[in-house]
């Protein structure tokens, strides 16, 4: 092996071990009752829409999951942002404790999404916080 070729082979290990490796997959939430779930999320917010995606996400053989929970133009959301983390605090601890096991995402984010169609066009806005599933 020349100088060259060795010197090329230490820069791409070097830059190879310093690179973060990312893969996220889907990871759906198993409730023990949906039923329950859908009741509970209606006397909490009323929404156009409620949607939930689970991931998993593994970065450098380390993973996390998270459970995103998109509220679609809820009715009667609060501007404040206290009032508001503490509306989506109750949504994330209602998805928690309905689920057949609690520990399965280790965060919760609920987004309160405003969502306006003008023709074909649609504009999006979201406000949301997160929370680990241990102040749940």
């Amino acid at each position: 092996m020349t100088k060259t070729n060795l010197l090329l082979f230490v820069c791409f290990a070097a830059m190879l071990a310093s690179c973060t490796m990312t893969t996220t997959k889907t990871k759906d939430p198993v409730f023990t009752d949906m039923g329950k779930v859908q009741n509970e999320l209606v006397s909490i917010v009323k929404a156009e829409n409620i949607n939930l995606t689970g991931k998993e996400i593994t970065t450098n053989k380390k993973t996390t999951s998270e459970l995103e929970i998109a509220i679609t133009n809820g009715a009667n959301i609060p501007i404040a942002d206290g009032e508001r983390k503490a509306l989506g605090k109750s949504i994330a601890t209602s998805i928690k404790h309905n689920l057949k096991d609690p520990n399965e995402f280790d965060k919760y984010t609920v987004l309160f999404v405003t969502k306006v169609e003008s023709g074909s066009v649609t504009k999006r806005n979201w406000v949301g916080n997160v929370f680990e599933s241990t102040e749940l």
